[in-house]
């Protein structure tokens, strides 16, 4: 197995990734597993913090590369900040 090799800047504990995916918890939605966060939750979501780099721990991920790649045109164009609103 190869080491991965991340960014400086990214809050991630750097050692070798896990031999087994956890069982739960996991809502009927939740069709990916996050290998850095080791959570589950849809892909779709994935995608969407990829493209607008709403997390450090989300940059330059392969995984999040792929789920953009998937969900790309599914996903909504938003400008970047999304307004609040006020």
């Amino acid at each position: 197995m190869t080491q991965r090799i991340d960014d400086d800047d990214e809050d991630v504990a750097d050692g070798p990734l896990p031999s087994s995916i956890p069982a739960g918890p996991k809502d009927t939605r939740d069709d990916f597993f996050c290998l850095r966060f080791r959570v589950w939750y849809p892909s779709e979501d994935c995608a969407f913090r990829t493209r607008h780099r709403t997390s450090p721990g989300c940059l330059a991920c392969d995984q999040g590369r792929f789920n953009l790649a998937r969900h790309g045109r599914s996903l909504p164009r938003l400008p970047w900040p999304i307004a609040s609103g006020d």
